[in-house]
């Protein structure tokens, strides 16, 4: 084909530029003609204190990277998490966790919910995440090994969390290694021909042709603001932090099985496990406290001494059209989105599956940017959602920023949710979703979100079957964690 794509080049760094990188190299391999990827690499913005935690779908991406996942969690000194334990979004209430992994089972096509809503009403005392194996084991700080786990009633998975600048050694060594062209440098102009990009030229006066471009810079934006003005869906009314303070403090002497994210007055703050040390990220309004007054305060939060403090602004938003032209934006490039839920790399992986499905066959028309853009902004707006019903389904009250996020409006697809879910315990699911159903059923039960009916098929279940299904099933979750080694345990027989 005469105008097959010969040649990609991605402006970028850090993790976004590294990984698309490596994804292209696999993707394209054997692609005849064959495509030559080029990275102009940008100067790094991570820092030592930076994270990345990842959600458990994030390993289909390092699977198609050809990853030893092993080995990179060592090289990173990285670390499992099975859960995402939430404490103080609800005032006095319990800590609740958000397992990656589904209560009970569906019995007679009845979501197991709706039968724990009516034996809830009859008087069970038992949480819904104790029907939860990964909820479950994360509590005791466990290891849920998946060939043993369960698989009638349970999918757990684990997430990870990755010291970031590690990991971005580890991916540009696997790069590099696989003949990458590399070229370290600044970008002096952009060259456009309407929404095309002709041509970029480096700060040495190098210039850089391709048919397609890859922009990884991050909300620098180098190549995508040359091609698109006022591009940004604004979603800070919503996501109200405007601020992201990341910081380190001693590992942990037990490793536990979860992340802890802790609402507090001016925001929320992460704590996340790691080999040698253990990583916050803060998530907060400067308009409530200042970065010197926060950093002050990060010890009293986190009940941990915190060390190498950096703050940098952070606004949430999405580009409306991600691909524009002959260039693409990737990562943080296309959406910010709060470090919340474990969503930090999603939008690459996100971005990077799209783009292997749709990727150009012509160099002088790309009509598939009209379906990515569609299918990738559809996603983000989800994750948004997903983000904002933590927000919005708080029990702070007599706090400004909680105050306000509880009465604000809210996106229409989202408060659908929210309507049906608390008339009848259903999770509507859209298109392109990341969380399914038992993501949104743990965030609305633990958020507190009442539900005033259950399914009335649960009623063609006798009582009595109902209460020995759950005695078996709270046995049987008992039994599989008797036999799991601890989080600290299998951490050091296979990490250490």
């Amino acid at each position: 084909m005469s105008n097959a794509i010969q040649k990609v080049a991605i402006v970028g760094r850090d993790a976004d530029a590294w990984i698309t990188a490596l994804y292209l190299q696999q993707a394209l391999a054997g692609v005849q003609p064959a495509v030559d990827v080029v990275l102009i690499e940008l100067p790094a913005e991570l820092t030592r204190q930076d994270v990345f935690s990842v959600i458990p779908a994030y390993k289909i991406l390092h699977k198609v990277l050809g990853a030893n996942e092993r080995k990179l969690l060592k090289e990173s000194k990285g670390h499992y998490c099975f859960a995402q334990r939430f404490s103080n979004w609800c005032g006095g209430a319990a800590p609740y966790m958000h397992a990656y992994d589904r209560f009970g089972f569906d019995f007679n096509s009845v979501d197991f919910y709706q039968y724990w809503l009516k034996a809830k009403a009859n008087g069970l005392q038992v949480p819904l995440e104790d029907f939860c194996l990964g909820a479950a084991a994360a509590k005791q700080q466990k290891y849920v090994e998946p060939e043993r786990a369960a698989k009638i009633f349970s999918r757990a998975s684990c997430g990870y969390h990755l010291s970031a600048v590690e990991y971005v050694q580890a991916i540009a060594k696997g790069v590099m290694a696989n003949g990458l062209k590399r070229i370290p440098a600044q970008i002096a102009l952009v060259n456009t021909e309407g929404e095309k990009i002709t041509s970029v030229v480096l700060a040495d006066g190098q210039t850089i042709t391709a048919d397609l471009f890859i922009d990884a810079s991050g909300t620098e934006a180098v190549l995508m603001k040359a091609v698109e003005k006022n591009n940004i869906e604004r979603w800070s009314d919503w996501l109200p932090a405007d601020h992201i303070m990341v910081a380190s403090a001693p590992v942990l002497n037990s490793l536990p099985s979860f992340s802890q994210i802790s609402a507090f007055k001016h925001g929320w703050f992460g704590i996340y496990p790691l080999l040698d040390r253990t990583a916050i990220n803060f998530a907060y309004s400067s308009k409530e406290v200042t970065p010197a007054a926060l950093a002050d305060l990060a010890s009293v939060y986190t009940g941990m001494p915190i060390i190498d403090v950096t703050d940098v602004p952070f606004s949430a938003g999405a580009r409306k059209k991600s691909w524009v032209g002959n260039c693409i934006a990737l990562g943080a490039t296309a959406v910010s989105l709060e470090p919340l839920d474990a969503v930090q790399l999603h939008p690459l992986h996100i971005g990077l599956s799209l783009l292997h499905e749709l990727f150009p066959n012509n160099s002088s028309a790309m009509p598939e940017a009209n379906v990515y853009n569609q299918k990738f902004f559809s996603f983000m707006e989800n994750v948004r959602d997903f983000q904002i019903a933590h927000y919005h389904l708080n029990k702070r009250y007599d706090e400004p920023l909680w105050d306000y996020v509880r009465h604000m409006a809210i996106p229409d697809s989202l408060k659908h949710k929210i309507d049906l879910f608390a008339a009848r315990g259903v999770v509507s699911l859209n298109e392109n979703e990341t969380f399914l159903q038992e993501n949104w059923t743990s965030l609305f039960v633990g958020q507190k979100l009442e539900t005033t009916t259950y399914d009335p098929l649960v009623d063609v279940l006798p009582e009595q079957e109902l209460i020995e299904y759950f005695q078996t099933l709270l046995s049987n979750i008992k039994n599989e964690i008797q036999h799991m080694p601890s989080m600290q345990a299998y951490v050091e027989m296979n990490l250490m």
